[in-house]
């Protein structure tokens, strides 16, 4: 019987690490092809964590069981959309598969994977998105990442490192948790200079990795996870520290961020450029104002998020189905001012390009699951943060209470519970403007950090 749990043990690991680990280097298992083989594992790993249960295997806390309760009535809510609504089946099961997959690799972490395998399994997510960044920074600068791995890569990204994804913005994402587990390693205090060195040298990797990708959204994201640490990554330190260390945090970073502005014009050029704002002039008959908002509109992404807020408006509370986005583009791809009583057509009737996703993670849940689903989303969000935000108050009063015992014997975790935090945020800010969690690795490699940080922020006493 033990030899069974163990072996249980290590299958379920290997579940978890197959479709964390080495899903993202298949194209971020985006394709059908290669989604279906990694969800068919997961399926396998529900056997094994099943068998787990019947043995008696697992660490059922009182947080935990909470924070998946309150992730229940979404899954459940889009489930029965899915059975009962009017969708198109397999892109609806896709959708709702990509959710569902994603909560319960964060439950295996949480619930099922053995404390002795923690660390191995942070560890091997490091290792993949270490090797990930390599591969993307080496393959941009010999090869100009003319091929993804064996394919071409998609001509309109020229000039863009993309590492193992078709598009740069989601190697972007990647990198940015890539970030997220250096400063985690930095920022623990129970870090040897060992570790601290692993997580500076992962920071610098994954910081030149979203940069050369060009990435918009990532550099702004990257400032987003520099004002996140500054409020949460310093609860290890007495307070007359702590305001010491943001002080230095900010100024450090704001110089970074600065620096790699000034000095990747190529990528100052996009933030500049986008939409044609350079173009922009006082001296035109209309405002400004009006300038910008006319040119963001006729963006891509204006054009989509457009498309998308008029098919949310024809069913706000249900939205219009899961998965059923790209199915609806014909019908609202136009710019919404046209008026088909009077034969007026709208300015922009965007019949030159397909939009299969939003570019908007957010909007898109709103649009498919309406506000029913994003506000039965944010509740399992909730849960997440405050299992979190716990993590972080105790580890502060630990720390005054029992700071002399953990200079000597710091407890361990921490590093876990910042870089999990850390993902989460970098993940819900780039979501606002591209669909990093469409990718189904992306997914897979932030519940298992989200995961980590639970279990290790539960165990915290």
């Amino acid at each position: 019987m033990e030899r069974l749990r163990l072996v249980m043990r290590w299958a379920l690991l290997v579940v978890v690490v197959l479709c964390a680990c080495i899903a993202p280097w298949f194209f971020g298992a985006w394709e059908m092809w290669w989604f279906w083989p990694f969800v068919a594992v997961l399926a396998v790993g529900c056997v094994f964590a099943g068998i787990a249960l019947f043995l008696g295997e697992g660490t059922f806390s009182k947080q935990g069981l909470w924070t998946l309760c309150l992730c229940l009535p979404f899954c459940i809510y889009i489930l029965a959309r899915w059975g009962f609504g009017d969708v198109v089946f397999l892109d609806a099961e896709r959708t709702v598969l990509l959710h569902i997959t994603g909560i319960l690799v964060a439950a295996w972490v949480v619930f099922w994977v053995h404390d002795h395998h923690l660390p191995l399994l942070f560890w091997s997510l490091f290792v993949s998105l270490l090797t990930m960044s390599v591969y993307g920074i080496l393959n941009h600068v010999v090869c100009g990442s003319r091929l993804v791995l064996w394919a071409p890569r998609f001509e309109q990204y020229a000039g863009r490192a993309t590492g193992p994804y078709f598009c740069p913005d989601h190697f972007a994402g990647a990198m940015e948790l890539f970030v997220c587990m250096g400063l985690g390693l930095v920022l623990d205090r129970a870090s040897g200079r060992g570790k601290r060195v692993l997580g500076l040298f992962a920071v610098a990797l994954g910081f030149i990795g979203a940069i050369m990708s060009l990435s918009r959204g990532a550099g702004m994201t990257l400032a987003v996870v520099l004002g996140i640490v500054v409020v949460v990554g310093f609860y290890q330190w007495p307070t007359s520290v702590r305001y010491g260390w943001r002080a230095m945090c900010v100024c450090g970073g704001l110089l970074v961020l600065i620096g790699a502005f000034w000095l990747a014009q190529d990528y100052r050029e996009r933030f500049v450029t986008y939409g044609g704002l350079d173009r922009v002039s006082a001296m035109q008959e209309t405002s400004v104002t009006e300038q910008v908002r006319s040119r963001l509109l006729r963006t891509s992404r204006g054009r989509m998020y457009t498309g998308a807020w008029l098919a949310w408006q024809t069913s706000p509370w249900l939205g219009v189905g899961p998965g059923m986005q790209r199915n609806l583009w014909p019908a609202f791809a136009h710019s919404g001012d046209g008026d088909r009583e009077a034969g007026i057509w709208p300015s922009l009737i965007n019949d030159d390009f397909h939009s299969y996703e939003v570019h908007s993670d957010w909007l898109e849940l709103l649009q498919e699951h309406g506000m029913i689903g994003l506000m039965l989303f944010l509740l399992g969000c909730a849960g997440v943060m405050g299992v979190y935000f716990c993590a972080f108050l105790r580890t502060g009063q630990n720390w005054r209470k029992y700071e002399l015992d953990y200079l000597e014997h710091p407890p361990s975790g921490y590093y876990m519970i910042l870089a999990g935090f850390l993902s989460f945020g970098a993940m819900a800010f780039h979501s606002l403007g591209d669909f990093n969690l469409q990718m189904p690795g992306t997914v897979w490699m932030l519940a298992v950090l989200i995961g980590l940080g639970i279990r290790a922020g539960i165990a915290m006493k």
